[in-house]
């Protein structure tokens, strides 16, 4: 499904910025620091790019994958929507070379805690990519 697409069936205006962050963001595999995508979408000033994630994460398109040292990654999403994210992925960060991956699980993740009602569970793995351990 194309991006214009995307947005309309998620009841978003098609907008120049809305199009570019999708089309940054890429196959959904690999997250994108802030940083990174703040230079690749120069055109845009920093807030209306920081307002327009937090639109795109508040319907459902995209998520924050990791958050560490100050820069928060963006990656898309897969089935979420405007009332829940729903991921069952965990985020991988390569030590070497720095990317971010949402690694698809073959079977879920499941656990409970005494006491607590668990509504979502955000799990980060670090370690060496297989394109670093080649």
């Amino acid at each position: 499904m194309d991006a214009a697409t995307t947005l309309k069936n998620h009841d978003l205006r098609v907008t120049k910025i809305r199009l570019a962050i999708l089309e940054a963001l890429g196959d959904g595999h690999q997250a994108k620091p802030y940083g990174e995508l703040q230079a690749a979408l120069g055109e845009f000033d920093r807030t209306t790019l920081y307002r327009t994630l937090l639109a795109l994460i508040d319907k459902g398109l995209i998520h924050k994958a990791l958050e560490e040292n100050g820069e928060s990654y963006y990656a898309l999403c897969g089935g979420c929507t405007t009332h829940a994210h729903t991921h069952d992925h965990i985020h991988f960060k390569c030590n070497d070379c720095g990317t971010v991956e949402c690694l698809h699980l073959s079977s879920e993740i499941g656990f409970t805690l005494p006491g607590v009602a668990i509504d979502s569970l955000e799990i980060t793995a670090k370690g060496t990519c297989s394109a670093c351990s080649a």
